[in-house]
């Protein structure tokens, strides 16, 4: 389903059959960067074929220097989204992928808002939880909005890429992603985007996974000494200003390919 909100933005809902894990939210990202790294010819090729590229050339030559940098940038912001998920008092509503060269000035911007919760991939699996088919849902959720493919056509320049994530976070160090308390996403872009991932209430999450771990937005978190057993319990106390957005302290710059 395609609307537009009061922020001009136009909505993409992914509805899901299944609940996603830490490692697919984090997994859904990345290769959303990806996709959207190629589409607007920040990178030469699909990012698969580069991977394959780079094997096949010498570590000197200057394409592949360069993909090493993109490589080692993508898999840096991948660690540290992930780790997001596992601190305590940490609670990741949304994620930013923002291209232009500044956060106040995109080019294209596009919000994913995370399901209401998660399960924690310390203890359910991925053969049990593949991200395959949310990532198919999401696709094919893109594929079928024309303003979306269109946005994704429209030629744009070099420029760089920023993520950033509107959390709630009671840690008061940050060490990778940078807080931006006075960040207010655009009112009207040029192309502004919020994908919703859409979860029913009914989902079945019952799996053969060792133990039963929800991860829940708006929250507030129960412990206990044992942090590999324990079942994550949160409840809704956050309320929406308590939530601010924090930049990654790495740009994703992309290049262009030489012959």
């Amino acid at each position: 389903m395609f609307t537009r909100n009061k922020r001009s933005e136009m909505e993409i809902d992914v509805m899901l059959d299944e609940p996603l894990t830490s490692d697919s939210c984090t997994k859904i990202v990345m290769e959303l960067i990806k996709y959207v790294l190629y589409q607007k010819q920040q990178i030469p090729f699909a990012y698969e074929a580069l991977v394959q590229f780079q094997t096949n050339v010498k570590t000197t030559d200057r394409n592949a220097v360069s993909f090493k940098a993109l490589s080692s940038t993508l898999k840096s912001v991948s660690e540290h989204l992930s780790s997001q998920f596992f601190l305590k008092g940490c609670d990741i509503k949304e994620v930013a992928i923002i291209l232009g060269a500044t956060i106040l000035s995109p080019k294209l911007y596009i919000e994913i808002e995370l399901p209401p919760y998660v399960l924690n991939s310390k203890q359910h699996k991925e053969y049990q939880h593949s991200s395959r088919k949310p990532l198919l849902k999401l696709m094919r959720s893109m594929l079928e909005c024309d303003e979306f493919q269109q946005a994704m056509n429209d030629p744009l320049n070099m420029t760089n890429m920023f993520v950033m994530l509107r959390k709630s976070d009671s840690n008061l160090v940050s060490d990778f992603f940078l807080p931006k308390p006075q960040y207010v996403p655009p009112v009207q872009a040029v192309n502004s985007f919020r994908i919703k991932l859409c979860q029913n209430d009914k989902v079945d999450v019952q799996c053969n996974c060792r133990t039963l771990v929800k991860v829940y937005h708006d929250s507030c978190k129960t412990y206990s000494e044992n942090e590999d057993d324990v079942q994550y319990t949160q409840y809704n106390n956050s309320t929406q200003s308590s939530y601010r957005w924090y930049q990654s302290k790495q740009i994703i710059k992309g290049f262009k390919f030489y012959s």
